[in-house]
């Protein structure tokens, strides 16, 4: 552990590193080839990280000389876009960033006309590797703050989903689970700084940060002065300049409880400085629990062979697996492939699949080999897996119900169809080769029809697609629209587009609303074309096959594809905008280019931390409204036997007087007024759009 200044108050919160620490971290980054960082981001994250020494490899000695060779340990994350390198390590918990371009909110910022939307692209390297590194530019602070305080109400609103307090959980059990972090480089105007931000740990980063008083922005934005008695509209962008003077502050009232900091009601000035103690008291007590966490930090990135460089994809990548909680175990032992494999070797026993089919679901041959046709072989697939998990005949529904020691049919409840659904996403998973198909992004039946099966039409992959397509309505239309919806969802949820209700995002709805909206439109199922022949690809891989070539006149790359916030062209002159329920994003890659910190930005403050700024004297303007009312009674009580009823005044006199209370009597009925206001408390959220303006910090 780095040592420690005597003047600085010992408790349990963590100051910063030592400088020789940190530019000793630095210097290990850069020498470690599996480390895409470079130095600024470098020295951004050795702010993050404490206890640095430990990490660091070396070689010689004293006597030889000792070089610093990389670090020490660093954690392999393999996706499909390329490994992930990460430095897992102890972090403070007041350090690092929300992700404002987390791959769940990319697309409603997209979509929404009045929120600034940034352009994000990859940094190179001098060889024209890709960094670690994701750049965003805006064209004003103004926007970035607009854009930040979007993405806090999408945060909030999350939060009504919740069925448990997380940030309550925090404060008194701590942070038990890792987060995630990659390094984001803003530019804005004329500055540029590097942040971390939260690859899967939004919400966690946002509570940790509210325990200790800081508003969202701080992590990102930097720390006003005035928080630490500085001038206001200027913040720090580095946390070396502030963290440790914060940490102080922390651990002076770490042993305080707030409650013995009496408030002074006869001396105003007393009366705030008690509050400003009574704050960090409180601040201490509440963030104790998560004075340190564990968090992983992203400092590499290597793409896959043949691949085009993606970290933006890699990293969305990751933060799927952590949200989308699906069987992503396919191991024996795993329940959902467990159960699979129970109705896959039912089924065959029963001769109700053949040979060829058993051998697919149980990934002994890849799903490729069910047809030489690739979008036949995606149809034959998915229809195979339902007619095994969601069966309609009458001897193989008895047989799924035994099984899976399920009851009748008409008693299913939903827990039955949430575990038809994760053996359906296992199976399919297991079908074409560790492709990952979490059971939460896929359009498992409700449970009144899950005894009931999954329609289908019959028709081959070419004739539904034609019917599909087709410029007249009918029946028969809708019939394959539906199905071919339903065909699309595993394309859909491997190129990584949002279809279930889960995470951050706050969206509820149900992946067969989502699908019905796109189907009754020509894009929808153009999108839906796309995804069969896209995991039509997958599955030819997985095959060792020779990827066939798609229908000529098809633009590739629509699923990920988003140029400034606008998709692809999908044919002649027909644009299709972004949307977050079909979408995720990925940005062309530009050229690097150099970050500077700097102390003292001049800078406005965010809208949430402006709230907080009016919010934080409330108690004292309660304790001097208490007092004055308190003077007004007694005075009132006092003036009653001199100027009362009965009493020897003239008529002027009593005019003068009655002046004087109907000037009163306006500000007693408006103070009575606001009193009703402050103390009902309506029912419901505010809108999104009003966050960072509705709540105290």
């Amino acid at each position: 552990m780095s040592p420690r200044r005597p003047q600085r108050p010992s408790g349990p919160f963590p100051y910063l590193d030592e400088p020789e620490y940190r530019a000793n971290f630095v210097e290990a980054g850069l020498a470690d080839p599996r480390c895409t960082l470079d130095r600024s981001a470098l020295e951004r994250l050795a702010t993050e990280v404490i206890n640095i020494k430990p990490l660091i490899a070396t070689s010689g000695t004293k006597k030889t000389g000792i070089v610093i060779t990389g670090f020490k340990s660093l954690h392999e994350v393999p996706t499909e876009h390329g490994t992930l390198y990460e430095l897992r390590v102890k972090q403070p918990g007041l350090a690092s960033a929300i992700n404002q371009f987390n791959i769940r909110f990319a697309y409603d910022v997209a979509q929404s006309a009045a929120v600034p939307t940034p352009r994000v692209v990859p940094v190179t390297t001098p060889e024209g590797g890709q960094r670690a590194v994701l750049e965003v530019a805006f064209e004003s602070e103004k926007a970035l703050t607009e854009h930040l305080t979007f993405i806090e109400g999408k945060l909030t609103a999350a939060e009504k989903a919740r069925k448990y307090d997380l940030r309550a959980d925090l404060a008194v059990s701590g942070q038990d689970e890792r987060a995630t972090y990659h390094v984001v480089r803003y530019r804005v105007g004329d500055q540029v700084w590097d942040t971390t931000a939260a690859t899967a740990g939004s919400n966690r980063t946002r509570h940790r940060h509210d325990l200790f008083g800081l508003q969202p922005a701080a992590g990102l934005l930097g720390l006003p002065q005035q928080v630490l008695g500085g001038p206001a509209g200027q913040r720090w962008r580095n946390p070396a300049d502030w963290r440790d003077r914060f940490t102080a502050q922390l651990n002076k009232y770490s042993d305080v409880d707030p409650e013995d900091i009496e408030i002074p009601v006869d001396d105003p000035e007393r009366a705030r400085e008690a509050l400003e103690q009574r704050r960090w008291a409180t601040r201490a007590a509440e963030a104790l629990q998560v004075a340190i966490t564990d968090a992983a930090f992203v400092v590499g990135y290597v793409p896959k062979d043949g691949a085009r460089p993606d970290f933006d994809a890699a990293l969305a990548s990751t933060n799927l697996r952590t949200h989308l909680r699906g069987p992503l175990d396919f191991s024996g032992s795993n329940q959902a492939m467990a159960s699979g494999r129970k109705l896959v070797d039912g089924a065959y026993a029963d001769t109700a699949i053949t040979e060829l089919e058993h051998a697919v679901l149980t990934g002994a041959t890849p799903a490729a080999f069910l047809d030489n046709d690739p979008r036949e072989a995606v149809v034959k697939l998915v229809r195979l897996v339902d007619r095994v998990v969601f069966p309609s005949d009458i001897p193989s529904v008895r047989r799924t119900t035994k099984l899976l020691v399920e009851p009748s049919p008409s008693q299913l409840r939903s827990e039955h169809a949430k575990t038809r659904g994760e053996t359906r996403s296992a199976l399919l998973t297991s079908a074409v080769g560790g492709v990952e198909l979490p059971a939460a992004a896929m359009d498992t039946p409700h449970r009144s029809l899950v005894g009931k099966g999954v329609a289908t039409t019959g028709l081959s992959a070419a004739k539904l697609i034609t019917a599909a397509t087709s410029a007249e309505p009918s029946v028969g239309r809708d019939a394959a629209r539906t199905e071919l919806a339903h065909l699309a969802v595993p394309g859909l949820v491997n190129g990584k587009v949002l279809l279930g209700p889960y995470g951050s995002t706050g969206d509820r709805r149900a992946v067969a609303i989502k699908l019905a909206a796109a189907r009754i439109t020509d894009d929808g199922i153009a999108l839906f074309v796309e995804a069969i022949d896209t995991f039509a690809e997958v599955m030819q891989r997985r095959a060792d096959r020779e990827v066939m070539l798609r229908p000529q006149g098809t633009v590739e790359g629509r699923l990920r594809r988003i140029i400034n916030g606008a998709a692809a062209v999908i044919g002649p002159d027909k644009p299709m905008p972004a949307h977050s329920e079909w979408f995720t994003t990925h940005w062309p890659p530009v050229q690097d280019g150099d970050s500077s910190g700097g102390a003292g930005t001049a800078s406005e403050l965010s809208p949430s931390e402006e709230w907080e700024a009016k919010f934080k004297d409330i108690t004292g303007l309660i304790e001097k409204a208490k007092k004055c009312l308190t003077t007004l009674d007694k005075h009132f009580e006092a003036m009653c036997p001199l100027v009362g009823p009965g009493r020897d005044m003239s008529a002027d006199e009593r005019q003068d007087w009655q002046d004087e209370l109907d000037k009163l009597g306006p500000i007693v009925e408006s103070a009575g007024k606001h009193l009703r206001k402050l103390r009902y408390r309506p029912t419901g959220g505010s809108k999104e759009s009003d966050f960072g303006t509705e709540q105290a910090g």
